[in-house]
């Protein structure tokens, strides 16, 4: 199966899990595997903290920077790194940096 995020309708959501700004987001979900989701974040925007239940979730940054709250330490992300959040663990992210924090999140069912 080919994911082609770019012909996906991107939507425009505000306060993405309770974060600040808005979160252009593409998403593929299947009931029985799960979502694979491609996420933009604008400069200041972020995605609210939040904890997963039923499934655990690894983001991959493809571009920009910015800082992950993961369990309530902070760690600074940028292209190239990988953050896991598993079941039951709480995280957020916040786009710190001058362009658009574009993100590949896998929420597998567990």
């Amino acid at each position: 199966m080919i994911l082609d995020f770019a012909s996906m309708a991107a939507n425009t959501i505000p306060g993405f899990k309770g974060g600040e700004g808005e979160a252009i987001v593409r998403k593929f979900d299947d009931p029985r595997m799960g979502a694979v989701v491609r996420i933009t974040l604008p400069q200041g925007a972020s995605i609210g903290l939040h904890t997963h239940s039923g499934n655990c979730e690894i983001v991959y940054v493809l571009s920009g920077s910015g800082q992950c709250i993961d369990d309530g330490a902070e760690y600074p992300i940028s292209a190239g790194v990988c953050h896991y959040c598993p079941e039951g663990h709480t995280h957020s992210i916040r786009n710190t940096g001058g362009e658009p924090l574009e993100l590949l999140g896998v929420l597998p069912v567990v």
